[in-house]
């Protein structure tokens, strides 16, 4: 009996085709015995590594033969990771891999090996020092969000109210104004910014205001020099300043991007899902149930109750399942019903299209409801649009 001819393992590329397979030695592929064929093998195989070297998978390579070989310790392979990763992996790569994968022998001699190790001990010690240097420069300051903005919050805005505002009161000029919406948008200020400056002018603003209803004695002796009546104009200005911050905060509140909700993948939406995936009775196998989200109709029956449930979404989405219950469906467009006589109105669900299956509603004569979206054990997956 003649046996059937195994066909050619198909190459994957074209390199591959001109490189040959990746070096591998073992027993199901010896490493040539005549000096001459293992040095035509060795330049091949070094060869394949140059032309399909990845740098970063290289220099990983080199630095886990250091850590397994050498005995270098995590510290020892951050050293080494401190200096250009060429320095290291271009004298050492290729003739790692050909140990790795099995190469024995001519031409890799024990000489080879040590200048080898030797070199990967020269850079790790010049990484060594390197990382000495960089410890003893001393480590920059990071400046939390929140700093920032307080800092330019001092230095615009306040500034201004400052140099403007206060400065006016002390001169006795009561009278000048100060638009906080117009200097936040010159400034560019942001709506995180709103609650501190509003922060820096209110515990003045009590200490006047306790001065102009004569509530805290100290407060009285210190504003003393002031009249009521310019105490009233810096209060006034002041609130009209508060007022500012308010319409600031709906401003930003309006122009905010709402965030929404990334979706969950269908297999995702699924896991928990509990379903009937077939019911021999009813002669009925269900779908997949990733194929429910994103469809826009869905219909379900349940074996037990033997009711027949139209899902619709009018969602842009279509579907999500969460847990075990449908998602995003229109409950006045849904619809649940008892089915009478399941051998006939089923296969039609299977077979119809969307609008000859509205027609098919049309001769069930039970009480129409709208469905809860919940789906259990003894639930078919029918079909989705």
């Amino acid at each position: 009996m003649a046996t059937k001819k195994q066909p050619k393992r198909r190459l994957k590329n074209a390199d591959e085709a001109f490189m040959g397979p990746k070096p591998s030695y073992g027993p199901h592929n010896p490493i040539p015995e005549s000096k001459e064929d293992r040095e035509k093998e060795w330049r091949r195989a070094t060869h394949w590594f140059y032309y399909f070297e990845n740098k970063k998978k290289a220099a990983e390579t080199v630095q886990l033969y250091a850590s397994r070989v050498l005995g270098f310790d995590k510290k020892q392979v951050n050293n080494l990771k401190k200096i250009p990763d060429w320095k290291y992996r271009m004298k050492a790569y290729r003739y790692v891999e050909m140990i790795n994968n099995g190469w024995e022998g001519y031409p890799i001699t024990d000489e080879m090996v040590n200048d080898i190790h030797n070199h990967l001990k020269k850079c790790e010690n010049a990484g060594s020092k390197i990382r000495k240097e960089l410890d003893k420069k001393p480590k920059p300051i990071v400046i939390s969000p929140s700093e920032r903005t307080r800092r330019k919050v001092m230095d615009t805005i306040y500034h201004d109210f400052d140099t403007e505002i206060v400065e006016g009161w002390i001169n006795e000029n009561y009278t000048q104004k100060f638009s906080a919406y117009n200097r936040w948008k010159l400034h560019g200020l942001k709506g995180n910014a709103i609650n501190m400056f509003k922060a820096l002018l209110e515990a003045e603003y009590l200490n006047i205001k306790d001065a102009y209803d004569k509530t805290c004695d100290q407060c009285v002796e210190a504003y003393s020099h002031i009249s009521k009546g310019n105490k009233r104009k810096i209060l006034k200005q002041f609130e009209e300043i508060f007022e500012d911050l308010e319409k600031l905060k709906l401003s930003f509140k309006a122009a905010r991007t709402p965030r929404t909700r990334k979706p969950k993948s269908s297999d995702a939406q699924v896991a928990k899902l509990q379903y009937c995936a077939e019911d021999i009775d009813s002669k009925l196998t269900s779908i997949n149930p990733i194929m429910i989200p994103g469809k826009h109709k869905l219909y379900v029956y349940n074996v037990k109750q033997r009711r027949l449930a139209e899902y619709v979404t009018t969602a842009i989405n279509g579907f999500e399942i969460s847990g075990t219950s449908i998602k995003n469906f229109d409950q006045k467009e849904s619809r649940t019903a008892t089915i009478r006589k399941p051998d006939d109105i089923l296969p039609q669900i299977l077979s119809k299209t969307e609008k000859q299956i509205d027609k098919v509603w049309d001769t069930i004569t039970t009480k129409i409801t709208n469905p809860t979206g919940r789906i259990n054990a003894d639930c078919i997956l029918m079909r989705t649009f």
